[in-house]
């Protein structure tokens, strides 16, 4: 460990390597999360060991292991929190039905720091048998829970919103109080509609959140009486974060028709609206709390690189992040927790060459000092950087791109285009593994925020609805010849890669331009929009079938315009077809159906399905063996070869 240039920052010193190989750059993440205990005694730390999520805990002072979680057969840990100054929960995660990913099924469990008194305190695995004793017992739930408040007034009780188990995921669920210790359940009230309830932070309920059967969201407050639906056609479309119930200032994050997120402040007593901030280009990505009091103080902001814009200086804090802003210059800081006095905190510390270092910060010395590396195998000196910027439609949509370019290299480049999947998500700033695997082996890695993404508005993201084969094609491909005229791409050397809704660009990009791409690949895509009606997880829930008949409508003659398998007589370039057996968002059917139609019209494609793997590869042999494949198949139709197999020249 030395002294870094900033005065007050202890950080690891990294050795310096050369190029950095594909088994390094698939490995998951070590270290996953950090979070300190409330009054700063104890560490909680989840990491991977032998394959598995883990808990370890350790004491500060001294820095020495207490106890540690691990499950056995196929339960991981998940997310965790600190329910009081020495006992964790985390979500309990499954490997079941031989799936690779671990998925959560509602499981809550409870453990010492010091390894001691672990229990099921909610799920399907919590239940007791009770015989001949009047005492409650904890009970089997089939629910899944979201921890709503870890009430510190409470120290052997958590508050849950629940959403039981059900096909349709329609049932209604409950707030229930649950002890830490015995996982005995107290019911405190019923949901008013499908969705979660939220608190003032200090166990008071105040207002639920979810959605009508139409997908239409609303918004209920927490009154003597029950629950009351709040008819504020602006408050309609908002998520609460945080306030104080005796003044009745409540903060809300407003989805804005026709514009970009705001924070507002809405006063429950006299129902005065006071908007607090918003940004021209971009939404609301996260609010940031008050060290000690939780109250919002700021906003995390990402129009291209991430920004933060403090409304209120909270006692000094906006200053002193401000400052540990300008010590990590060139990386993002948030912090994962803080102590209940708030003069402690893990602050983390990521960026597009660091997955992530968590340091302990003192904010009355405002000392910060590493303690863990959630990669340390990589050095940052050895990844490649990304770039933001951006381009304006013929039809004046702003479209953001971020590009990560082969190490020294910027000119007439190999590139493969990455449209991301949703299609309603987006791309971030930030460590991407796929970014850094192909710029590695010597592509220009694209990725595009077509219209329809999130984080830019209600405005651009309803400009992509009923347009995934249209419109959000023109934005990749506009991207792609925008990467051309500024010198970056080789229009003669150029694949299309994606997952998911990534994946159906893939391929449907190349059928609307045909003379764009040398090859295209697509990962666990949807290839046969009139399947996603008939097949797989979306359709189960009214929710989701009111989602597909706004974003893709039910004409057929549309569906089948819109869908790739029926348009394979377009198709006349290499592809690349990946898929999970277990994939449930999007069944196999829809690859192994194109591959059939493919190899009947004598055109076979290379193909690669795991079984096992669901939407998106878990295990690391299974994302060695694609990623190894996937860069045969770039060598082969637009590579320079592989760089671990043959070092790119810098131009």
């Amino acid at each position: 460990m030395r002294k870094l240039l900033f005065l007050f920052f202890l950080w690891p010193s990294l050795a310096l390597s050369g190029q950095v190989s594909l088994s390094d750059l698939v490995r998951h993440t070590d270290i996953q999360e950090v979070k300190i205990s409330p009054t700063g005694t104890h560490l909680a730390i989840k990491k991977l060991y032998e394959g598995e999520r883990i808990l370890v805990f350790m004491s500060i002072n001294p820095l020495k292991i207490t106890g540690h979680l691990r499950f056995r057969s196929k339960e991981e840990v998940g997310d965790f929190y600190w329910a009081n100054n020495e006992r964790i929960v985390t979500e309990v995660v499954s490997r079941e039905a031989a799936l690779e990913t671990p998925i959560f099924y509602g499981s809550l469990f409870a453990i010492n720091y010091d390894g001691t008194r672990g229990k099921n305190i909610f799920g399907h695995l919590a239940g007791e048998r009770q015989v001949g004793s009047r005492l409650k017992k904890a009970e089997s739930t089939y629910a899944h829970p979201t921890i709503i408040d870890t009430l510190p007034k409470e120290k052997n009780k958590i508050l849950i919103s629940t959403s039981p188990w059900a096909k349709d995921w329609e049932t209604i669920g409950e707030i229930l109080e649950v002890n830490i210790y015995n996982g005995v359940q107290k019911r405190i009230t019923g949901l008013p509609q499908v969705g979660r309830a939220h608190t003032d932070r200090n166990g008071n309920l105040t207002f639920a959140t979810g959605s009508n059967r139409n997908g239409e969201r609303e918004l209920y407050k927490k009154s003597k009486i029950g629950w009351e639906k709040l008819e504020n056609s602006i408050l309609n479309r908002s998520w609460p974060r945080g306030g104080n119930l005796e003044t009745g200032d409540f903060y809300f994050e407003i989805d804005r028709p026709n514009d970009t997120e705001q924070l507002v402040k809405f006063n429950t007593k006299t129902n005065k609206l006071t908007q607090i901030f918003s940004h021209d280009i971009s939404d609301i990505s996260a609010v940031i709390y008050h060290p000690k009091s939780d109250k919002p103080i700021g906003v995390y902001l990402h129009p291209d690189y991430p920004e933060e814009y403090f409304f209120d200086e909270g006692d000094g804090f906006a200053a002193y992040f401000r400052g540990l802003k300008k010590a990590f210059e060139g990386y993002r800081i948030n912090f994962t927790s803080f102590t209940s006095d708030g003069s402690l905190g893990i602050l983390k510390v990521y960026g597009d060459r660091l997955p992530g270092d968590y340091f302990l910060a003192n904010l009355k010395t405002k000392k910060v000092d590493f303690l863990l590396s959630s990669s340390e195998w990589l050095a940052p000196e050895t990844l490649n950087s990304m770039r933001a910027e951006s381009f304006v439609t013929t039809d004046n949509m702003r479209i953001g791109t971020y590009l990560t370019f082969p190490k020294g290299q910027t000119k007439n480049l190999p590139m493969v285009v990455v449209p991301h999947g949703g299609p309603h998500a987006r791309d971030y700033w930030g460590y991407e593994q796929e970014a850094q695997i192909l710029s590695q082996n010597g592509y220009l890695f694209l990725q595009v925020n077509f219209r329809g993404s999130t984080g830019y508005g209600d405005h651009f993201y309803t400009a992509g609805e009923r347009e995934w084969g249209g419109k959000i094609q023109s934005d990749i491909a506009d991207a792609v010849n925008w990467a051309v005229d500024k010198g970056y791409a080789d229009p003669q050397r150029i694949c299309i890669y994606g997952a998911s809704f990534g994946g159906y660009s893939a391929l449907m990009n190349p059928i609307r331009f045909p003379d764009l791409y040398k090859c295209a690949a697509g990962y666990v895509g949807v290839y046969d929009l009139e399947m996603m009606y008939k097949k797989g997880d979306i359709k189960r829930r009214d929710r989701g079938l009111a989602y597909l008949k706004r974003e893709l409508s039910k004409d057929k003659n549309f569906l089948k315009e819109n869908s790739p398998i029926h348009n394979t007589d377009k198709l006349n370039i290499p592809l690349f077809i990946i898929h999970g057996e277990k994939d449930e968002r999007v069944p196999v059917e829809h690859a192994e159906e194109l591959l059939e139609k493919l190899e009947k019209e004598g055109k076979p494609a290379k193909s690669l399905i795991v079984a096992n793997e669901g939407h998106g590869f878990y295990n690391e042999k299974n994302n060695m063996k694609l990623y190894t494949e996937l860069l045969a198949f770039l060598d082969k139709h637009i590579g320079v070869g592989s760089v671990e197999k043959q070092p790119a020249v810098n131009q």
